[in-house]
């Protein structure tokens, strides 16, 4: 038995339940003894396959448990932050529930859970939505976030999202300034701004909160203690705000 193989049979004993102590023991074992364990682990593994398969999903199970671990760590941190958050605000900022979107301005799955969070907002003056840019589809949507992040700077993120939303076409960066105009934004501001330090910043943290949320895709949602990947409707929403609120 080679080295690796040995170390792996060790690490397959372990996943079983097997103490490897006497194996690993001095003195070492001489290549006869090696080759009569690995012939009686092989002969036992034959008659009982099911121990691998038990073994292999004990052990996803393990690695499972500790990804949602770090998720639900990761959920409370984020809450952490967006308590005192430099990320747009949409809703009533002092709102007794917080809900965290991920989103990108050319996802059409972000744009039809828009009108429904509108209502939502409009009808339950307690929600305070913290807006996270992902632009995860490309350069038109990078460039789409950095021109939203830009207008908060001139205090008109809010009227400038709605625009961008409303949009059922993907955005170029000509469709973008086209926006702004409309909402009265001071372009040339804007394009400065765009490529300002906190703009660059803003961007970077809510990629880094996507990576430790495992958020790969837009929309996506943190309400209360629940990461919610993907769209919703308004009733979904309305309940897990109502969930978040009795859990406080």
């Amino acid at each position: 038995m080679n080295r690796k193989k040995f170390i792996a049979t060790l690490g397959l004993l372990s996943a079983m339940g097997i103490s490897t102590s006497a194996l690993t023991a001095e003195p070492a074992l001489s290549d006869a003894q090696k080759a009569e364990v690995e012939a009686i682990i092989g002969s036992y593994l034959k008659e009982n396959p099911e121990v691998v398969i038990e073994a292999i999903q004990a052990w996803r199970s393990k690695q499972e448990a500790a990804e949602e671990a770090m998720k639900r760590e990761a959920v409370k941190e984020l809450h952490a932050e967006t308590a005192h958050t430099l990320s747009p605000v949409w809703g009533n900022p002092d709102g007794d529930v917080t809900v965290v979107e991920f989103f990108d301005y050319n996802c059409p799955y972000c744009k039809s859970v828009f009108p429904g969070m509108k209502q939502l907002i409009q009808k339950d003056g307690g929600i305070r939505v913290v807006m996270k840019e992902l632009p995860v589809l490309g350069k038109n949507s990078l460039y789409a976030a950095k021109a939203a992040l830009a207008a908060q700077q001139q205090g008109k993120y809010e009227q400038f999202h709605a625009r961008m939303m409303g949009k059922e076409s993907r955005l170029s960066p000509e469709g973008v300034l086209a926006a702004a105009k409309k909402v009265g934004l001071d372009i040339n501001r804007l394009k400065k701004d765009m490529e300002s330090a906190e703009v660059a910043q803003e961007l970077d943290r809510s990629s880094v909160w996507a990576q430790r949320l495992g958020i790969s895709g837009t929309p996506a949602f943190v309400i209360g203690d629940e990461l919610i990947p993907g769209a919703i409707d308004a009733r979904q929403m309305k309940r897990y705000v109502e969930k978040a609120r009795t859990a406080k």
